[in-house]
């Protein structure tokens, strides 16, 4: 297998407190998206649909006729100098139609002066009317929200069992197996099995997945490949590889060793150029390996032996965070991470990439 500033340091002075779980708002109005059509050149770039506020889009998940979008408008990533973006407004759950029009809001309320908030976003396999969104909150929790039920609440599902808030555990994404179990990434850094009934254990910690700033770069993005074998994660700034974004992988085992731990790609520092910053991964079909680039503002493609094949770049993309597939297209979240907020860059986009993806577990769920 080949082998080829992130979370900023103003992360330090602070530190986030629980959040509130509101309920459901009522419709908002469309979006008024431009689809890229499926015979489309290939990496061509549209708009899916613009994200109201409070903006800054993270985790995307596509259902059978629903997209979900979920926020961190409470940003870490800005000049402390600046006074930063801290989030007493709440964040949002978006879910909006195949055609990208806005149907409901969901209000995850948030203590005042927040600085994190929502990333990764996982279906479960249940039918009506337990079908169930899970969403993760950097945090230390993780909520799931009732997708058949009239303005549905969101509720804890499981919570990390070291307190401290994100500076002691942050999880980023979350993946399920096939028996239920979801996988989380988590920067400080370790990852996470969260059995079925909620139940969190450290599934596996290595000194190799540190990032640059000790207590972030780490551990971002996840998704388990083709084979069901393998659970692939990134390393947004890697301390072992100074400022590099790193993919590995490990065995789906009960529990990992060291020595399984493998190297599959790393994104080189570019002398004068932004950190690379890995972040969301999605897997097409085929085993290609898409990867998220906030620092180029690029998307990079691995084929299944880890070689990068090509980048795709758009002057749309605004930190690009998310991915999920769509079609043959791949969805993409503007996390928007700038010192001044732009409105504007709150947006999905839609990358036609020419080629399917791979169907993610959805287990069915307690």
């Amino acid at each position: 297998m080949n082998v080829t500033t992130s979370r900023l340091a103003n992360t330090l002075a602070r530190r986030f407190l629980p959040v509130v779980v509101l309920g459901t708002l009522a419709l908002g109005p469309g979006t008024g998206p431009a689809s890229a059509s499926e015979t489309a050149a290939i990496d061509s770039t549209t708009v899916f649909a613009n994200v109201p506020a409070p903006g800054h889009p993270f985790g995307v998940a596509v259902d059978k006729n629903r997209v979900y979008i979920s926020t961190s408008a409470g940003d870490f990533f800005t000049d402390p100098a600046t006074g930063g973006h801290l989030n007493s407004d709440g964040e949002r759950v978006f879910a909006y139609d195949k055609d990208g029009n806005l149907v409901t809001t969901t209000v995850i309320a948030t203590a005042p002066n927040s600085n994190m908030e929502l990333f990764g976003l996982a279906l479960d396999g249940n039918h009506k009317p337990d079908h169930q969104l899970y969403i993760a909150n950097m945090n230390e929790r993780i909520l799931h929200l009732p997708l058949d039920k009239k303005n549905a609440t969101p509720t804890l599902f499981a919570q990390a069992p070291l307190p401290g808030g994100w500076m002691v555990t942050m999880w980023n994404d979350l993946v399920f197996d096939t028996a239920g179990n979801l996988f989380m990434t988590d920067d400080k850094p370790r990852l996470w099995r969260v059995t079925p009934d909620g139940q969190a254990s450290i599934w596996f910690e290595d000194s190799r997945l540190t990032g640059l700033f000790g207590f972030a770069g780490g551990p971002l993005g996840a998704r388990i490949d083709p084979s069901g074998q393998y659970l692939y994660f990134s390393i947004t700034a890697s301390a072992v590889f100074p400022g590099e974004a790193v993919i590995y992988r490990l065995p789906l085992v009960d529990r990992p060793t060291a020595a399984d731990l493998q190297l599959v790609h790393r994104f080189p520092v570019v002398p004068g150029e932004a950190l690379p910053q890995a972040s969301g991964l999605a897997f097409a079909a085929s085993g290609n390996l898409f990867v998220s680039l906030i620092g180029p503002n690029q998307i990079a493609v691995l084929d299944p032996a880890g070689n990068e094949t090509r980048r795709i770049s758009s002057p749309l993309f605004v930190s690009p965070w998310g991915l999920a597939f769509i079609g043959q297209s791949l969805l993409v979240t503007n996390a928007s991470i700038e010192p001044v907020e732009t409105p504007d860059h709150w947006k999905v986009l839609k990358v036609f990439v020419g080629e399917g993806g791979l169907p993610l577990n959805r287990p069915e769920a307690g």
